[in-house]
């Protein structure tokens, strides 16, 4: 079998070693691999240069730094792992570049949903590492955006025509990307789907404790992939697990708490008390702590085709969802709700704009009703400080309703397909009336120790169970806490030499990595995901009393970072819910 590897980004070295790791397993199993890489092509502006903080406009020096990375990185690559292929830029000719030169001079914002190529819409492709950039929720630019959006069509386009020369030639059977969001690796899947060839993504895993030594891998994308598995959930939600699952999962949350990954957007814990007098809170009320999701994020996916509905979910937008909750609050002086609103809509350590949403509720929110307050990102308060106090959470697809059923408490959720993780583990209404009832049930039912291992169940599944392991051969642990004297020698030794860690990483994989059989299986059959092989982990499962002893075990190590010093038990709801479950500490 014949097998492309588009793998433009090699800057990236968490996302390109892993990639040529599975690239070597397919080829020790016979396949025959081809690894394209970019050879200055998108030099403009690329994905790696954006994960360095630079935009189209910075120096040129500073992106040619980054280009000479991912030279550097690819070389190694190809190397280490014998991989054969051609260069993005040996691809594009005089008779590309002329081609790609005439459809930006063309290019007006009227076009971008009309312009294909060999009927892929490249115009609407080009739109999404643009939209998460800026933030946007709709299509009107201002001049600076409109020019990145031509960088990201030309480089779009670029690949769109290597992709195109390189499948007509060697006819692969399936083509395999790092992220098949990214316009330039999307744009090459499309081309193969419109030929009949199967494309696969790979992805780090979700696991921040070990993210970069787990995989994604499936057909499709991740927008694709995750509501895949939930349907598969069924399978294995009754499924008890042992220790050695559940600590992976109690790993993941400690990283939640300890908020050092740039993919946590909430603040670590104060672990202070007064939250609920800073609000206006009174301790007789319920308090419903409404979680929003990051906007734009759903709003790109919808454009390139990614997010797609079987059903239309209850509210149109969130705004929608905010007024008809408020409508419900305003004549219930038992209740209190908390607007929490992503701290992604703001700056934060990943982007420094504020979104075009955000705006948008800025305005909504100016007419409260006495019993509802919002908690804006520069309140400095954490999901952990309401998760404290909070008695139901109320949830459209942020991840925040997975990590409260984990802590055992109820959330209410207004579509099945919005959150990436089942809806049995929340309350879930589909019509108004339902959904009033659902809050009020969850309300009514209150904390429960069955929802924090239906929770746990989750994140075993999701977290090892459907992903693919190669922490044999890649041994990157991200925010590893290291000694001053350990931080200082690594400094000294990568100045010395730049790529020592990249030839250490090389030179410790293993010979063969112990998924290599599931890996070819899965590319082989053409299938969506391990869970179609019924290759998934169910040897660690467990017997009930085990998991119980052991769920118990790891609600103690949760308790013991969310409350350090004790200095917030007094008034705390939550820390004597979750230590009367786990027996006490």
């Amino acid at each position: 079998m014949k097998i492309l590897f588009f793998a433009p980004h090699a800057a990236l070295w968490g996302h390109a070693f892993p990639e040529a790791l599975i690239a070597e397993s397919l080829q020790q199993h016979g396949h025959d691999v081809i690894y394209m890489t970019c050879g200055r092509q998108l030099r403009r502006h690329c994905v790696p240069m954006s994960a360095h903080g630079l935009t189209p406009q910075s120096p040129e020096e500073q992106k040619c730094r980054v280009c000479g990375i991912c030279e550097r990185n690819a070389a190694l690559l190809r190397q280490e792992f014998h991989l054969r292929g051609p260069q993005l830029a040996g691809l594009i000719g005089d008779a590309e570049e002329q081609a790609v030169d005439r459809v930006i001079a063309s290019m007006t914002p009227h076009r971008i949903s009309e312009l294909e190529f060999d009927q892929v819409p490249v115009g609407k492709l080009a739109l999404y590492h643009l939209m998460l950039r800026h933030k946007r929720i709709d299509l009107e630019m201002s001049h600076e955006q409109w020019s990145d959006y031509l960088v990201e069509l030309r480089n779009t386009l670029y690949a769109a025509h290597a992709a195109r020369k390189l499948i007509d030639e060697e006819r692969p059977d399936r083509i395999l990307v790092y992220n098949a969001l990214y316009p330039v690796t999307r744009v090459v899947c499309k081309l193969g789907e419109r030929r009949g060839i199967a494309h696969y993504f790979l992805h780090a895993g979700g696991n921040l404790s070990n993210r970069l030594q787990t995989l994604l891998l499936g057909r499709g994308d991740t927008f694709s992939f995750m509501p895949r598995i939930v349907a598969q959930w069924p399978r294995y939600r009754d499924l008890p697990c042992g220790p050695e699952l559940l600590a992976r999962v109690t790993d993941h949350y400690l990283e939640l708490l300890r908020g050092k990954s740039v993919f946590v957007y909430s603040q670590r814990r104060s672990g202070a008390a007064g939250l609920r007098a800073r609000f206006g809170i009174s301790e007789s009320q319920k308090l419903l702590v409404m979680a929003m999701g990051s906007y734009d994020e759903e709003v790109a996916a919808e454009l390139v085709g990614a997010r797609q509905h079987d059903r239309p979910p209850l509210f149109a937008t969130q705004i929608e969802w905010v007024q008809a909750v408020l409508d419900y609050v305003r004549s219930k002086p038992d209740l209190f709700l908390l607007i929490r609103v992503h701290p992604r809509e703001f700056p934060n350590r990943r982007e420094a704009i504020t979104s075009q949403h955000a705006r948008q509720l800025q305005a909504t929110f100016l007419d409260l009703p006495v019993n509802a307050a919002v908690n804006w990102p520069a309140d400095s308060v954490s999901i952990y400080d309401l998760a404290d106090q909070a008695d139901v959470f109320l949830n459209s697809w942020s991840s925040v309703g997975k990590e409260m059923s984990l802590l055992g408490i109820p959330v209410v959720i207004y579509s099945a397909d919005l959150p990436f993780y089942p809806a049995d583990l929340n309350y879930l209404g589909t019509s108004l009336p339902e959904y009033l009832h659902a809050i009020e049930q969850a309300l009514s039912d209150g904390w429960s120790g069955t929802r924090a291992r239906m929770a746990y169940r989750w994140g075993a599944y999701e977290f090892i169970r459907a992903t693919i392991f190669i922490g044999d051969s890649f041994l990157e642990v991200e925010h590893q806490v290291r000694p001053l004297y350990r931080r200082a020698f690594d400094r000294v030794r990568r100045k010395l030499d730049p790529m020592f860690k990249e030839r250490s990483d090389c030179r410790r994989r293993e010979p063969r990595l112990a998924a290599a059989a599931d890996i070819a299986a899965l590319i082989e059959s053409g299938k969506e995901s391990l869970l179609e092989l019924e290759v998934a982990a169910v040897s660690q499962s467990a017997s009930l009393e085990q998991e119980a002893m052991a769920l118990r075990s790891e609600l103690r190590r949760l308790i013991a970072s969310l409350y350090p010093d004790g200095q917030a038990l007094p008034t705390s709801r939550l820390f004597h819910h979750l230590t009367a479950f786990a027996g006490g500490t």
